[in-house]
């Protein structure tokens, strides 16, 4: 249900190309673009691999393009119904191993004679369900749902998941955490004798802009690359562009808060931001090259907290500081290469930090860049799935 082609380039174009690199034939199928204004709608130029096969079903557009209640989960609903003659023929013409599933309205390839299912929880499926549709769990649409995610787990051979805490609201046999990552670094890091763990101080330990030592932050870049959705504190960079006028603020992507965005930074009248819609991948992960510092800001939610953003490897994979909310999963990984602030002062403190502390933010760099290409890199997560859905 993801988009092949998207603007939000999903952790299952990574993973499954990264499989099919690994020497497997994959198959995805995928709905057409239903023409809203969120990432996943956005189609982009993504680099494609021999043994991946891509089919886009045929939906009514009437149908697909049409707005109503409950008309995302609905539309999931009926695509899978549509899609399920096409998948039991693939199964039985392609001599499919493993069915890859990750979303509810999916339930429907579970049933009857199936090959292997693996299930991947890659967010919430609840949270976010009670976010977009602004119910409670007492609503007899998050009960139903609640059942069908406790019904396609029971029912799966095997579930991966993409953080510590949704593993730790599952009860499955053969469960794994699978994360999010980014490509292999263009160079390998080299191991730096003198490199000591460094850590994010507390900030009332940090010095005021008057006694920063280096030359600040006039002229830095600093920079967001990923999806404009209600999720992410974007607003934070916004206000910190106001307080930071000699600071340039780089915001890529797109997505439904993106018009906000936008209405804000106008409002504002800010020249030092600028937004460049949604961007071909390559594109979007040169930008991140010309960044100086790079941000990783959510709103705290149940949602959040369990998210393993693609962007931050992404940043760390180009060696870049980075500046991030404190969210559950992003503080479990955390080894002492990130920088944390929850609000807009925070961010404004901890851009200030960086610029009169670059030794430090630039060891702290080079420590995630090395911690990417050791475990977060896609090979490796490829590897890791494979012995996950194979053991």
């Amino acid at each position: 249900m993801a988009r092949w082609y998207s603007a939000h380039a999903s952790r299952y174009y990574h993973l499954l190309t990264a499989v099919a690199q690994l020497g497997h034939k994959v198959i995805v199928l995928q709905p057409p673009s239903r023409g809203s204004d969120e990432a996943n709608d956005i189609d982009v130029v993504l680099p494609p691999h021999p043994d991946v096969r891509v089919i886009t079903v045929n939906l009514s557009r009437f149908f697909w393009n049409a707005k109503f209640p409950l008309e995302k989960l609905t539309k999931k609903l009926v695509y899978s119904l549509v899609s399920l003659r096409l998948v039991k023929r693939l199964q039985r013409e392609e001599k499919i191993d493993l069915v890859y599933l990750y979303n509810l309205p999916q339930f429907a390839y579970l049933m009857g004679r199936r090959p292997k299912v693996v299930f991947d929880l890659a967010d919430d499926l609840l949270g976010m369900l009670e976010t977009e549709l602004k119910i409670t769990p007492k609503h007899p649409v998050h009960r139903l749902a609640s059942w069908c995610l406790d019904w396609m787990i029971s029912r799966s051979d095997k579930v991966i998941v993409i953080s510590g805490p949704l593993f730790d609201l599952i009860n499955h046999p053969h469960r794994f955490i699978i994360p999010n990552g980014a490509p292999v670094p263009a160079q390998a890091p080299v191991k730096d004798p003198a490199f000591k763990a460094p850590f994010t101080p507390p900030l009332r330990s940090l010095p005021g802009p008057l006694s920063l030592r280096g030359a600040g932050p006039a002229g830095m870049t600093v920079g967001y690359v990923g999806a404009f959705e209600y999720s992410m504190a974007l607003d934070q960079a916004v206000v910190a562009a106001e307080q930071l006028p000699e600071v340039n603020f780089v915001l890529v992507g797109a997505g439904r808060d993106l018009a906000h965005i936008r209405a804000e930074v106008d409002r504002l009248a800010l020249k030092n931001v600028t937004l460049t819609g949604a961007l071909p991948h390559d594109e979007a992960m040169r930008r991140i090259d010309g960044m100086d510092i790079c941000l990783n800001l959510f709103h705290k939610t149940r949602v959040s907290h369990a998210v393993s953003p693609l962007k931050l490897f992404e940043y760390l994979s180009h060696g870049k500081p980075v500046i991030s909310t404190r969210l559950h999963e992003v503080e479990r990984i955390n080894e002492g290469f990130l920088f944390f602030a929850d609000d807009p002062g925070e961010v404004v403190e901890r851009i200030r930090y960086i610029a009169g502390h670059r030794d430090e933010a630039e060891r702290m760099a080079f420590r995630g860049r090395e911690i990417v290409a050791r475990s977060f890199s896609w090979p490796v997560i490829a590897a890791k799935f494979l012995e996950a859905v194979t053991s």
